[in-house]
């Protein structure tokens, strides 16, 4: 007579889990760690180049607080750069003037040469807005079009004597 096998199991310390449920609770493990790391990424990463949805800010808090003057006053070119200076006022009111109109008229920024006729007698001011306009439909940043138009405009101040 043999010996008999005996139809319980060994006892081998617990209940394993299964590998199907090892499989879903490491994705789950992994997909939080994905999901934070994503949300650190997201709020701590430099801005970057402006986009469609990130464009340069056109509107906000002004240093120049007068309206510009309407664009139906003028025609031509001098239209075009007070229309410009109207739709983004942000952005020509971060421009610093080359005609330095700072020095010799007392505005505080670009934008300040449009809410008078100054504007409109100054090749370099209009220049200076077209410029910054078309910076702005390209989507680039606030700083970059600072730093193209300072790039384009710039010249030594020289006093009026």
């Amino acid at each position: 007579m043999g010996k008999r096998k005996s139809n319980k199991k060994k006892k081998s310390g617990g209940r394993k889990p299964s590998g199907r449920k090892t499989f879903w609770t490491a994705s789950a493990f992994i997909a939080v760690i994905l999901m934070v790391l994503g949300g650190v990424y997201v709020y701590t990463k430099p801005p970057g180049r402006a986009t469609a949805s990130n464009p340069a800010p056109a509107k906000g808090q002004l240093i120049e607080n007068r309206p510009v003057l309407s664009s139906a006053l003028f025609s031509g070119k001098t239209a075009l750069a007070y229309k410009y200076a109207a739709e983004i006022p942000k952005v020509i009111d971060s421009q610093f003037c080359y005609c330095y109109c700072k020095k010799n008229n007392n505005h505080k920024t670009l934008l300040t040469c449009f809410t008078s006729t100054h504007g409109s007698k100054c090749d370099i001011c209009m220049d200076e807005v077209i410029y910054a306009y078309g910076l702005y439909e390209d989507g680039l940043s606030l700083d970059e079009i600072v730093v193209a138009v300072d790039k384009k405009f710039y010249r030594p101040y020289k006093r009026r004597l």
